[in-house]
């Protein structure tokens, strides 16, 4: 009897072992799914300036000048994820403007809400419209820009936070349909940060 329990707690001991080990794999398999995973997409960007333009061509800088981007994100992943907002990951010097909020919207009014920005989940193949506000970069390099207007280059990305099942991760956002930046000088860029 004496050596059947013990048989049977080794047995016992063995199988719970073998859970712990397969709870840890599984754990770290979503850990690193998480990190790694670019699950979102955006749509078709609807912009407008904070100056009055409406679905721009091509969009410069100028003083206390914003940028409003609607669009919808998607997910397109495996797994269910939650959208935490902009990303503070640091910005390129080079990039005129930077995402600096995030409203929930309709995706297509490029107007902010002005409400608090509340973390939506997303299952898979679900999407969610929001609204983005860019600035003028605050550590734009204008020595980088001539006397003469720039040519166009695209739009920055959108940087979003999400989470999956607790892990954070950070992705770039390639818009579809988007205006440019162009027709910046050194000196309509130093009048925007000034």
């Amino acid at each position: 009897m004496i050596r059947l329990s013990d048989e049977r707690g080794g047995v016992i001991g063995k199988l719970l072992g073998i859970l712990v080990v397969l709870a840890v794999c599984a754990s770290a398999a979503v850990y690193v799914y998480g990190k790694t995973q670019e699950p979102l997409s955006v749509d078709i960007a609807h912009t407008a300036t904070s100056d009055g333009e409406r679905e721009p061509a091509v969009i410069g800088v100028a003083p206390h000048r914003s940028v409003y981007v609607a669009t919808i994100v998607r997910n397109e992943g495996r797994l269910p994820v939650t959208l935490e907002g902009i990303s503070t990951a640091a910005t390129d010097a080079s990039q005129p403007y930077v995402a600096t909020s995030m409203t929930l919207g309709d995706g297509k009014t490029a107007t902010p809400t002005g409400g608090t920005f509340v973390a939506p989940s997303l299952d898979p193949g679900t999407g969610v419209g929001v609204v983005v506000t860019y600035t003028i970069n605050p550590n734009l390099d204008c020595s980088s820009y001539a006397r003469h207007p720039s040519g166009p280059v695209p739009f920055p990305p959108l940087p979003v936070r999400l989470s999956t099942y607790g892990v954070d991760a950070d992705q770039d956002l390639e818009f579809q349909v988007v205006p440019k930046i162009g027709g910046i000088t050194s000196a309509s860029c130093e009048r925007a940060l000034g």
